[in-house]
């Protein structure tokens, strides 16, 4: 990774760190003078992102360091370690806020100050958009994990503030209809409908996190990509099969290569070659991947890992 990627993802949690603070406590306040359960919900939600984008500020500068006595592989596993505790931590926030809906139904809705509600909605829209136009066009100049997970983040918020507006909108315009009993139940049903529509992140998140603190295998398109590149560097030498297995642990990808070498007037049969096919391997991934540790074994004999 090179300091110019690790610079701008610093510089982008920056950014994400005092605009979550600072939408987070402007909803907190709005949340409270006006009552409503869905300004709530977009503080917590922005509150939990600000604590979450200054831990990964620490993440970031921990999976970027060598190995040690006590970690002999590096310190990538601390990446989906935090992406797992980063997705409980935002259900817990949804959760709550799903109960508190509930509670509010069931004892017969709530009507919150529309016109204080319609002026956080404004500023929230406009805030979270501008952030979202911002990380999508960073992340187009330089690829990131950590950029583009950002942008998703912002692009989330935009969506909920926007529905929450135009739905407080409405209700404000009713007030005086035949419907106008309908809207003390408007919060806590869009507080729930937030909830339906953010959900799948944090339990992606956690799935995401569980399989790679457990060293699952990537998925197929990165498995494919792999398979691809060693195949395009072993074709021009006389082997009779390879195996190799992977995982994934953050933005840190290991790769167990097994090449079965046959024919001992072959090149490959080398040390010297053998280290040039190791490196020429590891230079390629590394044009696909941010951090890759592989390890290349050659030999006679067949491997078969049966998956």
């Amino acid at each position: 990774m090179t300091a110019q990627k690790v610079f701008s993802e610093k510089s982008i949690l920056r950014i994400s760190v005092v605009a979550n603070l600072l939408l987070a406590a402007v909803a907190i306040y709005y949340g409270i003078i006006t009552g409503s359960e869905a300004i709530k919900l977009d503080g917590y939600y922005s509150f939990a992102g600000f604590i979450l984008a200054l831990i990964s500020l620490w993440v970031i500068k921990i999976v970027l360091k060598p190995g040690s006595s006590t970690f002999n592989f590096g310190y990538s596993v601390v990446e989906p370690l935090f992406n797992l505790v980063k997705g409980l931590l935002i259900l817990a926030v949804v959760l709550s806020s799903s109960i508190n809906a509930v509670k509010s139904l069931l004892s017969g809705g709530n009507t919150p100050a529309f016109g204080e509600s319609i002026v956080y909605f404004f500023i929230a829209t406009i805030t979270c958009l501008a952030l979202t136009i911002l990380f999508y066009y960073q992340n187009k100049k330089i690829t990131s994990p950590v950029i583009y997970v950002e942008y998703k983040n912002w692009f989330v918020d935009t969506i909920i503030s926007l529905s929450i507006g135009v739905a407080f909108v409405t209700s404000y315009f009713f007030q005086d209809s035949s419907h106008a009993s309908w809207i003390k139940y408007t919060d806590p049903v869009i507080t729930l409908a937030v909830v339906v529509f953010i959900i799948k992140l944090p339990l992606s998140t956690i799935k995401t996190g569980v399989k790679e603190v457990l060293l699952s295998a990537p998925d197929k398109k990165i498995l494919e990509k792999i398979n691809t590149v060693i195949k395009n560097v072993i074709s021009e030498y006389n082997y009779e099969d390879y195996n190799f297995k992977a995982t994934k642990t953050g933005r840190e990808i290991y790769l167990l290569v097994h090449i079965q070498v046959v024919n001992p007037d072959d090149l490959l049969y080398s040390i010297r070659t053998q280290d040039q096919v190791r490196e020429k391997i590891k230079t390629e991934l590394e044009k696909l991947f941010d951090m890759v540790k592989i390890d290349v074994a050659f030999s006679e004999m067949k491997i078969d890992y049966n998956f």
